[in-house]
Formats: C-alpha cells, sequence, structure tokens
C-alpha cells in the first residue's frame, strides 16, 4: 500500500470516528457490532427452527429424488455428544401395511430386485459407506394392538439391517432400533392413510465423542421432533447390537 493510500484510508476512519485514538474505538465498536449481530443472526435461524415448547423442525437435505437426510445432534446422559444423519425415504416409499418383508411404492409392492437397485441405489450406499455406525429402524404404524406392532417392528428393523448390510457389506458396526408402534393418536392431525407412521428409515452415525452412550445421544437428538419419529411418539426405544 502507497503512502497515498494509507493517508486516504487514515482520512476516511478520521472523518468518521475522529483521531487516532477514536479510530481504535470506532473499529472496535464495528467489530463488536458485527459479531453480535453474528449471534442474533445465528439465532434468529435456530428459532425458526424451534417454536416455543422447544419442539424443532429438522432440516433435510437431498442425496437423491427419493432419499430426504435429517442432520441431528444429541447428548448422552453423560453429556458426550454425536452427530446423525436420519436417512428416511420420500412419502411415496414405505412398508407395505403388515409387512416385515416387503416395500411399496404408490401401494405397488417392490421386488427383491427392485429394493436392491432403486431403494438402495449407489447413491444411498455411497452415503451410509462412510458412516463409523449404522442403525436400522423399525416402526409400525397405529392399526393393530401394541404389543404385536412392536415385534413387528423389530423384525422390520432387522429386515432392513439385513438389506444394508448385503448392499454395502458387513466392516460398519450395525444397530437396530425398534421403536414400536405409533401411539401419538390426534384427532385433528390423523389421516386415513397412515404410511407416513411406518417410512423407511436408516440411521448414519456420523461423529461421536469417545465414551458416548449411542442409544442415549440418538434418543436425545430425535426427541421433540415435529418431522421425524420422536421417540415420545412410539411405543418403545428398543436398542440393539446386531450380529446377524
Amino acid at each position: 500500500m502507497s503512502e497515498y493510500q494509507r493517508e486516504d484510508r487514515q482520512n476516511f476512519l478520521a472523518a468518521l470516528f475522529g483521531g487516532r485514538s477514536e479510530v481504535a474505538i470506532g473499529v472496535i465498536i464495528v467489530l463488536f457490532t458485527l459479531g453480535v449481530f453474528g449471534v442474533v443472526a445465528r439465532d434468529a435461524y435456530f428459532s425458526n427452527a424451534k417454536d416455543k415448547s422447544g419442539v424443532k423442525r429438522v432440516i433435510a437435505k437431498r442425496w437423491n429424488q427419493r432419499t430426504l437426510v435429517f442432520p441431528i445432534e444429541g447428548a448422552d446422559k453423560a453429556g458426550h455428544r454425536a452427530l446423525f444423519d436420519v436417512v428416511v425415504l420420500t412419502k411415496d416409499y414405505g412398508w407395505v401395511r403388515g409387512s416385515t418383508t416387503e416395500l411399496e411404492k404408490d401401494d405397488r409392492r417392490l421386488s427383491p430386485q427392485e429394493i436392491q437397485q432403486e431403494v438402495l441405489d449407489p447413491q444411498l450406499r455411497k452415503g451410509l459407506g462412510t458412516a463409523r455406525g449404522l442403525i436400522a429402524v423399525g416402526l409400525a404404524s397405529q392399526e393393530g394392538e401394541v404389543a404385536r406392532e412392536e415385534q413387528r417392528g423389530g423384525l422390520r428393523a432387522v429386515r432392513i439391517a439385513r438389506w444394508v448390510r448385503d448392499a454395502i457389506g458387513d466392516e460398519i458396526p450395525m444397530w437396530t432400533l425398534n421403536l414400536g408402534r405409533y401411539v401419538d393418536l390426534c384427532v385433528e392431525c390423523e389421516d386415513v392413510d397412515t404410511s407416513w407412521q411406518r417410512p423407511f428409515i436408516v440411521i448414519a452415525v456420523r461423529k461421536a465423542e469417545g465414551g458416548t452412550h449411542i442409544s442415549e445421544a440418538l434418543a436425545d437428538a430425535m426427541s421433540n421432533t415435529v418431522n421425524l419419529p420422536s421417540p415420545d411418539r412410539y411405543s418403545t426405544f428398543a436398542f440393539t447390537k446386531f450380529t446377524k
């Protein structure tokens, strides 16, 4: 920078704030203001995703046309934190009602080949293949007796774990999570179609602090969410190591 440019800059700052000491104070004020603005903007952003009751709406990203990914973060009871990606097929896909072995798309049952080629397509395999751990989630909609539907949810979780293992191999640790039956019934929010209560879900563990209790951190991350299966809306939270 030339001498003339330095003088011009000093003159400009002096015109704004006065002499040298005033310039220094002015610069500090500007930096402080920018910092406060950044904090306010951040808080405003996160407040848009959380209402006054603390309920969260998680912003999703896409891996492909069929797959939504919801990044969430939670802590176990000791305060150890973990990051997860909740991978959910779009509403066109889901479990066939009453089935523990079949998925459907728009009321059309998918063949085993379609599940491997369409559901577990290359983009999804690539995304899951970079995880530190995988969690296959089974759940059931509101129809039926709770104990029976909890059993169905467990079988669905195991089926997803097997599909994923067949698609990407067994090098990544795998768990199953059975959420059981949907129980948060509400006259104003229920629909004749309950397929949205039993979506296809796999959760990727992205990061975890040493000693993290994964199931506790995941339960915390999923709680009080309006666009994910929050544990308080289902009948159980059975987390098990998958070894088959």
